[in-house]
C-alpha cells in the first residue's frame, strides 16, 4: 500500500526542530521539508503538489496561518498549549528578569491576569507577518526586554539583536502535530485513491456521468460528461453545474431527495437525464447525474429484444397449438411429437399459410434443446450475398462494408439450438452446398475465413415447393433433398380438413384477437357484448363458405377474423340484427344464403328471403342512393365504385 506524502514548513529555529523530529514518522509516511516561509513557501508547495500530490502538510505560526488559508491541502498547526508555554516561559526566565511573549493572535487576557495575580513580570507583543517582524524585536528592545519567548522567525532576529529567545513551541507539540499529520495524511490518500477509483470507472462509460456535492459543485465527472459541457474536465472540478449548464440544474434533487428523469437539449444534442442524490450514512452528501444519448438506448432495446427472441423466448407454439381434429391434423400432432424426440433433419411440406413454423416451433420446444435458440431465416426473402452473410457469418474485412469484427451467422448463433430455413426450395445452388457441408460436417466457414467452427445444431426446413419436381428439372440438390429429408412432416391444406376444423380454427383465432384487444378495455359489459355479436357474425361468415376453397388456408382465415372485428359494427345492424348488404360488402366470398344467428343476448336476428350477392348489391345501392337524395357522384364515393359499375347494379 502506497504511504501518504507529508511536508513540513518552516524557516529558521520551527524549521530546524521540524528536520529534527520528522525522523520519527518516517516509518509511516515519506517526509519532506521546505525551508520557506508566506507567499515563498506556497509558490513552493504548489509546484511540489503540482509534481508529486500532498496528503498533509505541518505548519507553525503567522507562515502557517498564512499558507491555510492559500492552499487546498489539510493543514496540522503547530499548537502552543498552557503547560508549553509556562515551561518556556520558566526557561526564559531564568534567563532574563524582564521577559516578553510574542505570538501571533495578539495579548492574551488570561496571561495578563495571570501575570498581575502572580507578579511574574511578562510583557507581551504580537505580529502579523514577516513585514512587522523586525518592528517587533524593536519594540521589545526600547521596553528593555532580556529575553523572549517567541516563534521561529522573531526568535532569530530577537537573537540577532541581542536579546535571548525561547523557541514558542516544544518538541512535544511539534510531535503531535506530526501524528496528526499522519492521520489527516491517511484520510486524505484515502480519498484520493477513492477517487482515481471512481475517476476511472467513469471514464470507461459510454453516458456523460457528474457528481457534485450539496452546493452543486463538481467533484468528479468523465470525460463525456466534460466534452458534452465543452470544456475540459480539469477546469470544471469545483465549479457551480447549474452555471456551467443551467439545464442539468440539480436543485430540485438535492431538495426533494428523489431520483427524476427528464430529455432535455445539451450542446445541440437530445439527452435522457436521470438525476438521483448521493445519501451517505443517511446524510445527503450530494448528487449524480447521468446524461444518456438516445440512439444508445433504442440501441440496447434492440438488441435485447433481438437477444431473448433467439435464446427461444420468440418460440410461441406447441404442437398441440395446431389446432383441428380431422384425421389428418391428429397424425400431423402425432408424427410432429415422434420428430421432436429425435434430432435428425426435418421436412416441412405444405402450402402457403398452412402452419409450418408452427409445428417446427413445437417440434423445437417438445425437443431436448427447448431451452436453446431457436432462429428462423426465410431464404425466399434475401438476396444469395446477404442470405449467404446471415446464414454462415463473415470475417473481419471480408468485403466492402463488413462490420468490424466480422459477424456471427444463423448457422453458428444457433449452436446446441434448432435452425429453421422457411422456403428452403427458393435457395440458390451455390448455398445449397455450403449449406450440405454443415449437415454432413457439422461445421460451418465464415465468408473470408479459413478456420471452420464445429457447430451442434438441428436443422428444420420448411418449403411450398415440390422438392421431388426440383430435383428432377436441376434447381435443387438431390443430395441436399435426401439429406433434408431424413424425417418428412406435411401440413394440409384447409380447404382438406373438415369443415369442423375450420370453425373450431376460426373461433380460436378469434378468441386470440378478442384476448389482446380487451386486455384494458375500460367497459367490460360492452365487451362482453361485441364479443358475443363478433362470435355470432364470424358463425354467419362460416355458414356461406362451406364450399370456401381457401387459398390463403389459415393465414388468409386469420385475416377474416382481423377484418371481422374492424368493421363488426358496420356490418351489425342499429336494429340489432346482420345488414346483409354490408355484410356482402365486407366479405364478398359470402355467397351462400343460409340462416342468420344470433348471440344470446342479441335481439333476433331476422331471417333474409332472396339473399342473393346480386339482389343485396341492389339493396345497398339503393339504400344509399336514398340517403343522399340520389346523388350518383356521392353515392359512388359511399360505395367505391365507378358510375358505370353503379349504373350496372341500378339496370340490374
Amino acid at each position: 500500500m502506497a504511504m501518504p506524502h507529508i511536508v513540513t514548513v518552516g524557516r529558521h529555529r520551527i524549521g530546524r526542530v521540524l528536520e529534527r523530529l520528522a525522523g520519527g514518522i518516517a516509518h509511516q509516511a515519506r517526509v519532506a521539508h521546505i525551508s520557506a516561509s508566506f507567499d515563498t513557501a506556497v509558490d513552493a508547495l504548489l509546484a511540489l503538489h503540482a509534481r508529486t500530490p500532498i496528503d498533509a502538510l505541518v505548519v507553525a505560526g503567522a507562515s502557517g496561518a498564512w499558507i491555510r488559508e492559500r492552499v487546498d491541502i489539510p493543514v496540522a498547526m503547530i499548537e502552543v498549549r498552557g503547560f508549553d508555554l509556562l515551561g518556556a516561559l520558566a526557561r526564559a526566565r531564568a534567563l532574563s528578569p524582564r521577559v516578553g511573549l510574542v505570538t501571533l493572535d495578539g495579548p492574551s487576557d488570561l496571561l495578563a491576569r495571570f501575570d498581575a495575580q502572580f507578579g511574574v513580570g511578562i510583557a507581551q507583543f504580537s505580529y502579523h507577518g514577516p513585514e512587522d517582524a523586525h518592528s517587533c524585536v524593536q519594540a521589545m528592545r526600547a521596553a528593555g526586554i532580556g529575553a523572549v519567548v517567541a516563534p521561529g522567525l522573531v526568535a532569530d532576529l530577537a537573537q540577532e539583536a541581542g536579546i535571548a529567545s525561547v523557541l514558542l513551541y516544544s518538541d512535544d507539540a511539534v510531535l503531535q502535530a506530526l501524528n496528526e499529520a499522519v492521520l489527516l495524511a491517511r484520510h486524505r490518500l484515502a480519498e484520493r485513491a477513492r477517487h482515481q477509483r471512481l475517476e476511472t470507472i467513469l471514464s470507461q462509460l459510454q453516458d456523460g456521468v457528474v457528481a457534485v456535492d450539496c452546493d452543486q459543485r463538481i467533484q468528479a465527472l468523465n470525460p463525456t460528461m466534460a466534452a458534452l459541457l465543452g470544456t475540459p474536465a480539469g477546469q470544471l472540478h469545483g465549479r457551480a453545474l447549474d452555471d456551467v449548464a443551467p439545464q442539468l440544474d440539480m436543485a430540485a434533487t438535492l431538495q426533494q431527495r428523489e431520483s427524476s428523469e427528464e430529455v432535455v437539449q445539451l450542446a445541440l444534442r437530445t439527452q435522457v437525464v436521470r438525476r438521483a442524490p448521493i445519501v451517505e450514512n443517511g446524510v445527503l452528501t450530494g448528487a449524480l447525474l447521468v446524461c444518456r444519448d438516445p440512439s444508445v438506448i433504442q440501441n440496447a432495446d434492440r438488441h435485447l429484444r433481438a437477444n431473448q427472441r433467439q435464446r427461444g423466448s420468440g418460440v410461441r407454439w406447441r404442437i398441440d397449438d395446431y389446432v383441428g381434429d380431422s384425421p389428418a391434423v391428429v397424425r400431423l400432432r402425432a408424427l410432429a411429437r415422434q420428430c421432436a424426440g429425435s434430432d435428425a433433419t426435418v421436412l416441412i411440406m405444405g402450402e402457403s399459410g398452412t402452419g409450418k413454423e408452427l409445428v417446427a416451433q413445437g417440434i423445437h420446444r417438445a425437443s431436448r434443446r427447448a431451452a436453446q435458440p431457436f432462429l428462423a431465416v426465410n431464404c425466399a426473402a434475401l438476396g444469395e450475398s446477404l442470405l449467404e452473410s446471415e446464414l454462415f457469418g463473415y470475417e473481419e474485412g471480408a468485403f466492402t462494408g463488413a462490420r468490424r469484427g466480422g459477424k456471427t451467422g444463423l448457422i453458428e448463433a444457433a449452436h446446441t439450438g434448432t435452425l429453421f430455413l422457411d422456403e428452403i426450395g427458393d435457395m440458390p445452388l451455390a448455398l445449397q452446398s455450403r449449406l450440405l457441408r454443415v449437415l454432413q460436417e457439422r461445421e460451418v466457414l465464415r465468408v473470408g475465413s479459413t478456420t471452420p467452427v464445429p457447430v451442434d445444431v438441428r436443422v428444420i426446413a420448411a418449403t411450398h415447393a415440390d422438392l421431388g419436381m426440383q430435383v428432377g428439372k436441376g434447381l435443387f440438390r438431390r443430395d441436399l433433398y435426401y439429406r433434408l429429408a431424413v424425417l418428412r412432416l406435411a401440413t394440409p391444406a384447409l380447404r382438406e380438413r373438415a369443415t369442423s376444423d375450420v370453425a373450431q380454427l376460426a373461433q380460436t383465432l378469434l378468441q386470440r384477437r378478442l384476448k389482446a384487444s380487451t386486455a384494458h378495455a375500460p367497459d367490460a359489459a360492452q365487451e362482453a357484448r361485441n364479443a358475443a355479436v363478433a362470435h355470432t357474425l364470424l358463425t354467419t361468415v362460416l355458414q356461406r363458405t362451406v364450399a370456401y376453397p381457401w387459398p390463403g388456408n389459415v393465414r388468409e382465415l386469420e385475416n377474416w377474423t382481423e377484418r371481422l372485428l374492424a368493421c363488426q359494427n358496420y356490418v351489425w345492424s342499429a336494429q340489432g340484427g346482420v345488414d346483409a348488404a354490408r355484410l356482402l360488402e365486407v366479405f364478398p366470398e359470402c355467397t351462400e344464403p343460409v340462416p342468420l344467428a344470433a348471440p344470446d343476448n342479441a335481439p333476433a336476428i331476422p331471417l333474409p328471403l332472396k339473399d342473393t350477392r346480386h339482389r343485396a348489391e341492389q339493396q345497398r345501392v339503393r339504400e344509399v342512393l336514398a340517403s343522399v337524395g340520389g346523388d350518383q357522384r356521392q353515392a359512388c364515393e359511399i360505395l367505391g365504385i365507378s358510375r358505370a359499375t353503379l349504373w350496372r347494379r341500378m339496370k340490374g
